[in-house]
């Protein structure tokens, strides 16, 4: 009987492991405290001010972390990372709460290097630097890269991780939100750098995307990330699959914005769903199963999440048993 880790693993190589490992169950994750909200301005160390409401932790559209792309260094306070008690932090993920047989996850980030200047300067004008000041932007672009990298060397020196994570919203439900040229000229080089950087400490790499990655799930699985979190699929998802096969190995692929994801949606609709899920992404391996996020504490999302868990554990075992 494999562990829980060694079963997670498989999946992550692309492999069929012994049933569907669950991103939400089976991994113990780490996020550093760099990215935390000073309770005082509400921002974070890019002046991004944040706003909570029911549906999470979004940007404040009211708000500008600066007025031009030229301003970014003024602005920008990278916590130094030297000063942080890496030990004490390392202990208190291996405390209360870990589990050695799960898969270990660092996360360097969320918002990546190209939707960290759009939080600063609004989708408008973050959009327009890409055009207008292309060398101030990617001054910015490297800049957040080096601190990454720097930021993944602590990881491996006193958490090894299995998985490190780098997330970036570089794409929407209508396809990416760059051009291929822009791709290659301001961002490919860098989102690289970063996963040669994981890869460096001996994980495996994780890219998050939301949206129709169209494109880029190719130039993503070029540039050497072994696993893409992709909580929204799509058909554009299903052929990349078809024609990447084990190549492509997709945490998410449960389709929370389908019909089991509406209000009152069916116990029986939800499990279908599931089952849909995983023969579409996982029926050779390489899907670790993610609802996406279910928002919300309503009556309705607990029992959705009860139905989905538990067709997950009940067919997410039989599938390979075959």
């Amino acid at each position: 009987m494999l562990t829980k880790k060694e079963n997670y693993l498989l999946a992550a190589r692309g492999k069929k492991p012994e049933w569907v490992p669950s991103f939400v169950e089976d991994a113990n994750v780490f996020m550093p405290p760099i990215w935390d909200i000073d309770p005082e301005t509400g921002t974070d160390f890019c002046n991004v001010k944040w706003v909570v409401d029911e549906y999470g932790q979004m940007p404040d559209p009211s708000w500008r972390a600066m007025e031009d792309i030229s301003e970014w260094r003024d602005v920008v306070r990278f916590p130094d990372l030297a000063q942080l008690d890496w030990e004490k932090l390392a202990a208190e993920f291996h405390g209360e709460g870990y589990d050695s047989d799960k898969v270990d996850i660092a996360m360097a980030n969320t918002s990546g290097i190209f939707l960290i200047p759009v939080n600063m300067l609004g989708w408008v004008d973050g959009l327009c630097a890409i055009y207008e000041d292309p060398e101030e932007l990617e001054a910015l672009t490297s800049a957040l890269t080096d601190y990454l990298c720097e930021l993944i060397g602590y990881f491996g020196a006193y958490l090894q991780p299995d998985i490190i994570f780098s997330g970036d919203d570089i794409a929407a439900a209508d396809g990416p939100l760059v051009s291929r040229e822009t791709w290659n000229d301001l961002f490919k080089p860098y989102f690289k750098k970063i996963a040669d950087a994981i890869h460096a400490q001996g994980a495996l790499a994780e890219f998050h995307c939301c949206g129709n990655n169209g494109y880029l799930i190719e130039e993503i699985l070029d540039i050497g990330y072994d696993i893409c979190q992709l909580p929204v699929p799509n058909d554009d998802l299903v052929a990349d699959k078809m024609r990447f096969g084990k190549r492509l190995v997709i945490t998410g692929g449960w389709e929370r914005h389908g019909s089991a994801g509406l209000p009152n949606a069916s116990e029986e609709c939800v499990r279908a769903s599931v089952r849909k899920a995983i023969d579409t992404f996982g029926a050779e391996g390489g899907l670790i199963f993610w609802d996406g996020g279910i928002i919300g504490d309503s009556e309705d999302s607990r029992n959705k999440m009860e139905w989905l868990t538990d067709e997950l554990h009940a067919y997410g075992r039989e599938v390979y048993r075959a």
